[in-house]
């Protein structure tokens, strides 16, 4: 694996990476439920993530419950996270990457905290129908112990023109790849699990032929460091694909 650091340093990072689950969403105020498997990975922040235009990279995959490697997308998206406001919270996420496809409305949510929560309230697509509807979605932060190694990669050096994203965090690994264009139907996925005293364990993957041989070699990478983790901004090689370290590192005591 061939690793070129970046030519100049890249700003540092803020905050801890994140995992998180979806509890439940409501929809034009129904009855809260929960229909998909929902697993989110985001990186540090570019500033504290409370600041004005504070952006952070995430992957968001949604399956179908209960979760085998059978399951279904019901929706997945990758992008960049940037913070609109701070009082309210609010958050804009860019969809670089989305399977029901990237010329949707903009993806923004107001957040608050409650009972160890996040409650996220917004207008937006519904997957299911394609229409634009009110929603309230129940967020729970997972814990992430302090020596966790993570790595958040790019297909290219800006997210915004990346058709993959890799993240790397705990217990969970996801990869997300859409072409561009001329065609962007095909949407590639893979969820692992992770464990220290097992090998990683595949429990969804979809057009991945390519795409899961790409985060073995991440993890393998991972594996590898002895110390030394990749720096952000670094070039790194996977099969013979250049991609971007966006974030990584090991995470540190609060």
């Amino acid at each position: 694996m061939n690793n070129c650091a970046p030519e100049q340093p890249e700003p540092l990072l803020y905050g801890t990476p994140s995992i998180t689950t979806r509890k439940n969403i409501s929809r034009n105020g129904g009855q809260p439920f929960e229909d998909s498997d929902v697993l989110v990975l985001s990186s540090r922040s570019t500033s504290d993530t409370h600041s004005k235009d504070s952006t952070q990279l995430y992957l968001d995959l949604r399956l179908s419950k209960p979760l085998l490697p059978e399951s279904i997308i019901k929706w997945g998206f990758s992008g960049i996270r940037v913070t609109l406001s701070s009082t309210p919270l609010r958050f804009r996420w860019n969809h670089y990457i989305d399977s029901q496809g990237r010329d949707g409305p903009p993806d923004e949510g107001t957040t608050t905290s409650c009972d160890g929560e996040e409650v996220e309230i917004g207008i937006g697509v519904n997957p299911e129908t394609g229409e634009q509807e009110q929603y309230e979605e129940r967020w729970i932060d997972q814990p992430v112990p302090p020596g966790t190694s993570f790595a958040f990669l790019t297909s290219s050096r800006e997210p915004s023109e990346s058709s993959g994203f890799i993240a790397i965090l705990g217990d969970h690994a996801l990869a997300m790849r859409q072409n561009h264009s001329p065609n962007d139907t095909e949407f590639q996925a893979v969820r692992m699990r992770i464990s220290t005293s097992s090998s990683p364990e595949v429990l969804f993957r979809q057009n991945a032929d390519a795409l899961l041989p790409l985060l073995e070699s991440a993890l393998s990478g991972v594996d590898n460091w002895k110390g030394s983790p990749w720096q952000r901004g670094q070039e790194i090689t996977l099969q013979e694909d250049h991609w971007i370290v966006w974030d990584a590192g090991m995470t540190r005591e609060n």
